[in-house]
Protein backbone atom coordinates (compact mmCIF):
# COMPACT_ATOMS: atom_id res chain seq x y z
CA UNK A 1 0.00 0.00 0.00
CA UNK A 2 2.88 1.97 0.85
CA UNK A 3 4.94 1.62 -2.06
CA UNK A 4 1.53 2.29 -4.16
CA UNK A 5 0.76 5.89 -2.90
CA UNK A 6 4.97 6.36 -3.05
CA UNK A 7 4.47 5.52 -7.22
CA UNK A 8 0.88 7.88 -7.06
CA UNK A 9 3.09 10.61 -5.56
CA UNK A 10 6.37 10.27 -7.80
CA UNK A 11 4.07 10.74 -10.93
CA UNK A 12 1.89 13.75 -9.74
CA UNK A 13 5.48 15.58 -8.99
CA UNK A 14 7.54 14.76 -12.40
CA UNK A 15 4.60 15.12 -14.76
CA UNK A 16 4.65 19.15 -14.78
CA UNK A 17 8.16 19.19 -15.75
CA UNK A 18 7.73 16.93 -18.79
CA UNK A 19 5.16 18.67 -20.05
CA UNK A 20 7.17 21.71 -19.44
CA UNK A 21 10.04 20.26 -21.70
CA UNK A 22 7.69 19.22 -24.39
CA UNK A 23 6.55 22.70 -24.66
CA UNK A 24 9.83 24.86 -24.77
CA UNK A 25 10.82 23.41 -28.16
CA UNK A 26 7.18 24.50 -29.40
CA UNK A 27 7.77 28.08 -27.88
CA UNK A 28 11.42 28.45 -29.44
CA UNK A 29 10.38 27.99 -32.40
CA UNK A 30 9.87 30.78 -35.23
CA UNK A 31 6.96 31.33 -36.76
CA UNK A 32 6.37 29.88 -40.02
CA UNK A 33 5.07 32.62 -41.25
CA UNK A 34 7.53 35.01 -40.61
CA UNK A 35 10.16 35.95 -44.08
CA UNK A 36 13.90 36.61 -43.20
CA UNK A 37 15.40 39.53 -45.20
CA UNK A 38 16.68 38.17 -48.25
CA UNK A 39 20.47 38.53 -48.01
CA UNK A 40 20.66 38.99 -51.89
CA UNK A 41 18.14 41.83 -51.98
CA UNK A 42 19.09 43.79 -54.61
CA UNK A 43 20.27 47.80 -53.63
CA UNK A 44 18.69 50.28 -55.34
CA UNK A 45 20.57 52.73 -58.06
CA UNK A 46 20.32 56.56 -57.07
CA UNK A 47 18.37 58.48 -59.15
CA UNK A 48 20.72 60.28 -61.55
CA UNK A 49 20.57 64.22 -61.28
CA UNK A 50 18.03 65.39 -64.24
CA UNK A 51 19.97 67.53 -66.95
CA UNK A 52 17.51 71.24 -67.95
CA UNK A 53 15.71 70.67 -70.08
CA UNK A 54 15.90 73.41 -73.22
CA UNK A 55 13.89 75.28 -75.59
CA UNK A 56 15.79 75.75 -78.72
CA UNK A 57 13.16 76.45 -80.94
CA UNK A 58 12.46 79.25 -78.44
CA UNK A 59 15.63 80.50 -78.57
CA UNK A 60 15.86 80.20 -82.39
CA UNK A 61 12.46 81.99 -82.66
CA UNK A 62 14.41 85.10 -80.75
CA UNK A 63 17.15 85.32 -83.43
CA UNK A 64 14.24 85.36 -86.33
CA UNK A 65 13.00 87.85 -85.02
CA UNK A 66 15.99 89.75 -84.47
CA UNK A 67 16.69 89.50 -88.20
CA UNK A 68 13.08 90.56 -89.25
CA UNK A 69 13.77 93.70 -86.76
CA UNK A 70 17.21 94.25 -88.56
CA UNK A 71 16.24 94.00 -92.04
CA UNK A 72 13.35 96.56 -91.32
CA UNK A 73 15.70 98.96 -89.96
CA UNK A 74 14.32 98.54 -86.75
CA UNK A 75 17.06 99.33 -83.89
CA UNK A 76 14.19 99.30 -80.97
CA UNK A 77 13.03 96.15 -82.19
CA UNK A 78 16.04 94.59 -82.10
CA UNK A 79 16.93 95.82 -78.89
CA UNK A 80 13.29 94.74 -77.47
CA UNK A 81 14.86 91.49 -77.26
CA UNK A 82 16.96 91.81 -74.81
CA UNK A 83 16.58 91.84 -70.69
CA UNK A 84 17.01 95.48 -69.03
CA UNK A 85 20.32 95.27 -67.95
CA UNK A 86 21.61 93.23 -71.21
CA UNK A 87 24.76 94.43 -73.39
CA UNK A 88 26.25 94.07 -76.76
CA UNK A 89 29.59 94.42 -78.08
CA UNK A 90 29.65 95.07 -81.86
CA UNK A 91 32.68 93.71 -84.11
CA UNK A 92 33.85 97.27 -84.19
CA UNK A 93 34.72 97.30 -80.02
CA UNK A 94 31.48 99.87 -79.55
CA UNK A 95 29.68 98.98 -76.38
CA UNK A 96 26.15 98.96 -74.82
CA UNK A 97 24.85 98.51 -71.55
CA UNK A 98 21.53 98.52 -71.01
CA UNK A 99 18.65 98.23 -73.14
CA UNK A 100 18.88 101.74 -74.05
CA UNK A 101 22.42 101.97 -74.83
CA UNK A 102 22.25 98.58 -77.12
CA UNK A 103 19.61 99.96 -79.20
CA UNK A 104 22.13 103.00 -80.26
CA UNK A 105 24.48 100.73 -80.39
CA UNK A 106 21.84 98.91 -83.05
CA UNK A 107 20.84 101.90 -84.74
CA UNK A 108 24.19 103.17 -85.42
CA UNK A 109 25.02 99.99 -87.13
CA UNK A 110 21.95 99.94 -88.78
CA UNK A 111 22.84 103.82 -90.58
CA UNK A 112 25.87 101.65 -91.13
CA UNK A 113 24.81 99.17 -93.09
CA UNK A 114 21.62 99.91 -94.56
CA UNK A 115 19.51 97.79 -96.27
CA UNK A 116 21.44 95.23 -95.09
CA UNK A 117 20.00 91.59 -93.68
CA UNK A 118 21.53 89.59 -90.81
CA UNK A 119 20.77 86.32 -90.23
CA UNK A 120 21.76 83.15 -88.11
CA UNK A 121 22.27 79.84 -88.12
CA UNK A 122 24.70 76.72 -87.23
CA UNK A 123 22.97 77.12 -83.25
CA UNK A 124 25.17 75.25 -80.51
CA UNK A 125 23.04 74.84 -76.92
CA UNK A 126 24.52 74.56 -73.89
CA UNK A 127 21.31 74.90 -70.97
CA UNK A 128 23.16 75.52 -67.46
CA UNK A 129 20.52 75.91 -65.67
CA UNK A 130 16.69 75.74 -66.41
CA UNK A 131 15.83 79.24 -67.97
CA UNK A 132 19.35 79.97 -68.79
CA UNK A 133 21.67 79.14 -71.71
CA UNK A 134 24.39 80.17 -73.87
CA UNK A 135 24.68 79.55 -77.27
CA UNK A 136 27.04 80.09 -80.18
CA UNK A 137 26.18 80.59 -83.45
CA UNK A 138 26.89 81.88 -86.86
CA UNK A 139 25.85 85.51 -87.79
CA UNK A 140 25.68 86.74 -91.60
CA UNK A 141 25.19 89.85 -92.35
CA UNK A 142 24.28 90.50 -96.54
CA UNK A 143 23.20 92.93 -98.60
CA UNK A 144 26.29 95.54 -98.23
CA UNK A 145 27.03 97.80 -100.95
CA UNK A 146 29.98 99.47 -102.09
CA UNK A 147 30.16 103.28 -102.82
CA UNK A 148 29.68 102.42 -106.60
CA UNK A 149 26.68 100.69 -106.05
CA UNK A 150 27.78 97.00 -106.68
CA UNK A 151 27.79 94.29 -104.19
CA UNK A 152 30.07 93.76 -101.18
CA UNK A 153 30.84 91.19 -100.03
CA UNK A 154 29.08 89.39 -97.31
CA UNK A 155 30.05 89.72 -93.46
CA UNK A 156 30.59 86.38 -91.30
CA UNK A 157 30.56 86.50 -88.18
CA UNK A 158 31.14 84.23 -85.02
CA UNK A 159 28.39 85.06 -82.17
CA UNK A 160 28.41 83.83 -78.61
CA UNK A 161 24.96 84.47 -76.42
CA UNK A 162 24.09 84.63 -73.00
CA UNK A 163 20.00 84.32 -72.53
CA UNK A 164 17.88 83.94 -69.62
CA UNK A 165 13.56 83.00 -69.74
CA UNK A 166 11.44 85.32 -68.71
CA UNK A 167 7.88 83.34 -68.49
CA UNK A 168 7.86 81.64 -71.93
CA UNK A 169 10.13 84.56 -73.68
CA UNK A 170 13.93 84.11 -73.96
CA UNK A 171 15.83 87.53 -73.25
CA UNK A 172 19.57 87.98 -74.60
CA UNK A 173 21.42 88.78 -71.74
CA UNK A 174 24.72 89.55 -73.30
CA UNK A 175 25.68 88.96 -77.31
CA UNK A 176 29.28 89.18 -78.40
CA UNK A 177 29.61 89.01 -82.66
CA UNK A 178 33.51 88.99 -83.47
CA UNK A 179 35.11 88.10 -86.37
CA UNK A 180 38.07 85.44 -86.04
CA UNK A 181 41.56 86.09 -86.99
CA UNK A 182 42.99 83.98 -89.34
CA UNK A 183 46.79 82.95 -88.47
CA UNK A 184 49.72 83.94 -90.20
CA UNK A 185 51.25 86.25 -87.69
CA UNK A 186 50.81 90.26 -86.97
CA UNK A 187 50.91 90.94 -90.30
CA UNK A 188 47.73 89.31 -91.06
CA UNK A 189 45.82 90.94 -87.98
CA UNK A 190 44.61 93.86 -89.30
CA UNK A 191 44.14 92.21 -93.05
CA UNK A 192 41.89 90.02 -91.18
CA UNK A 193 40.07 93.33 -89.26
CA UNK A 194 39.23 94.86 -92.48
CA UNK A 195 37.71 91.95 -93.80
CA UNK A 196 35.46 91.58 -90.93
CA UNK A 197 34.25 95.25 -91.90
CA UNK A 198 32.14 96.54 -94.49
CA UNK A 199 33.91 98.75 -97.23
CA UNK A 200 35.06 102.19 -96.33
CA UNK A 201 33.67 103.54 -99.36
CA UNK A 202 30.28 102.21 -98.90
CA UNK A 203 28.97 103.42 -95.50
CA UNK A 204 29.36 106.48 -93.76
CA UNK A 205 31.39 106.67 -90.42
CA UNK A 206 29.76 105.63 -87.43
CA UNK A 207 28.73 108.74 -84.91
CA UNK A 208 31.49 108.65 -81.83
CA UNK A 209 29.46 106.96 -78.78
CA UNK A 210 27.32 109.92 -76.43
CA UNK A 211 28.80 110.27 -73.15
CA UNK A 212 27.24 111.18 -70.41
CA UNK A 213 27.81 113.84 -67.52
CA UNK A 214 26.74 113.24 -63.88
CA UNK A 215 26.16 116.22 -61.61
CA UNK A 216 28.09 116.44 -58.67
CA UNK A 217 26.27 114.92 -55.87
CA UNK A 218 25.05 118.52 -52.90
Amino acid sequence: MKKALAVVLFALMVSPILAADAAAPAAAAPAADVAAPAADAAVAPKAKKAKPVGDEAGIKKVFKEVSDAWAAGDAKGVASHFLKEGSVINPFGQEGWGREEVEKVVAGDLAMMKGSTHTFDNFKFHFVLPGFALVDMTGTISGLKNADGTAAPDMSLHIYAALAQRGKEWFALAIRPYAFVKAGGAAAAPAAAAAAAPPASAVPPMAPAATVSVPASK
